[in-house]
């Protein structure tokens, strides 16, 4: 059972990550990492074993330092400001919520909390139209279907593909390393800078060995996982508004026009307004929704998560925007965080909508 971290654990990692992004992630240093034709995407995964932040998702019987949701939320804000390249939602927190439900995932979580390896879910979102279909022949699986936009797919050590049995129509979820896969796959880059792929299975065989989770238990530990994906896209959203907003005001207060600086205008100070506003209802549904996950039931977790992620949408796009226009032209450079920030955001929103399904029951 998850437990939350007390006062003083809770400050310590608070301020362990805020170092490691002062440390690690200079804008300029960011900026020239992403120049190369080949970036290291896991330059300081070791880094954030040594500090124990990979086994924030995992209680304590798990050798994690309590799974709790809001703590999980929390410390992907805290990341936020650095625009972290590393995978941690992506391995730690939603491929390794899927590990920890398997009954023979002890070893495997101790080698992602030590930084040995990367896992990363492959077909998992329930709100993406892209599936995998999958069907058993003796000893066999064989797998068909394509994935588009997979993060961090290039970057893994093992996959956990997730398919649809042909004759049972249930989920199954494979794990497998990438080496003996005969996948077509093409990588790229997305508009933050950050990996992903799309991959093509044809007739692709798979040793039913890899069987990792299947029918309802690979079936909860995929809701499961899409509710801590909304729960963490959502906390980096936040954590880059927050972020938005204090630079925004920094350059409000600074900068001059007409003798007066551009903070003393009404009319910005409204549309200041607006962006705290939005951040404020980004924050707390976000929170209300880490700590729905604890507690609450998976339906309202389900309208939850929804609502959540259409509220930071919208927060998000207003925010960015408007961070860009008080900037003026220069927020669009390449030069000013401002736009990486605004490029950020927009990525989340997209993979916000993935990880939501579209048929939620809301409440009366």
């Amino acid at each position: 059972m998850s437990t939350p971290l007390d006062s003083e654990t809770k400050s310590i990692i608070d301020s362990t990550l805020l170092r490691f992004v002062d440390e690690f992630y200079d804008f300029t240093e960011r900026r020239e990492r992403l120049s190369t034709n080949t970036v290291d995407y896991r330059r300081h995964w070791p880094t954030l074993a040594e500090l124990g932040v990979l086994g924030m998702p995992f209680t304590e019987e798990q050798g994690g330092l309590g799974g709790y949701a809001l703590d999980i939320a929390d410390a992907v804000s805290r990341m936020a400001k650095g625009l972290v390249l590393e995978p941690f939602v992506e391995a730690a927190v939603i491929a390794g919520s899927i590990l920890a439900a398997s009954i023979a995932a002890q070893a495997r979580l101790d080698e992602l909390i030590g930084g040995e390896v990367i896992d990363i879910l492959l077909g998992g979102r329930l709100g993406s139209e892209d599936r995998l279909l999958v069907t058993l022949s003796g000893s066999t699986y064989r797998l068909n279907g394509t994935l588009r936009v997979q993060p961090y797919a290039a970057q893994a050590d093992f996959w956990l593909i997730v398919a649809n049995d042909t004759r049972s129509g249930e989920p199954i979820i494979l794990r497998l390393a990438p080496d003996g896969v005969d996948v077509q796959m093409r990588s790229y880059r997305l508009l933050d800078g950050r990996p992903a792929s799309d991959l093509h299975f044809a007739e692709v065989s798979v040793a039913a060995s890899s069987l990792w989770l299947q029918g309802p238990a690979a079936k909860a530990a995929l809701v499961r996982a899409n509710r801590l994906a909304v729960s963490c896209l959502c906390a980096d959203a936040v954590g880059v508004m927050a972020f938005l907003l204090f630079d925004t005001a920094e350059y409000l207060r600074t900068r001059k026009q007409f003798g007066m600086p551009l903070s003393s205008f009404q009319a910005l100070q409204h549309r200041y307004a607006d962006m705290q506003i939005a951040y404020l209802e980004s924050r707390a549904i976000t929170r209300k929704l880490a700590l729905n996950l604890g507690t609450g039931s998976v339906a309202e977790q389900g309208w939850l998560s929804f609502a959540a992620s259409s509220v930071v949408e919208r927060a998000a796009a207003l925010v960015g925007h408007e961070a860009i226009q008080m900037h003026g032209g220069m927020g669009v450079t390449d030069e000013l965080v401002i736009s990486h920030c605004n490029s950020r955001l927009v990525v989340l929103m997209h993979q916000l909508q993935n990880w939501c399904e579209a048929d939620v029951e809301l409440p009366e």
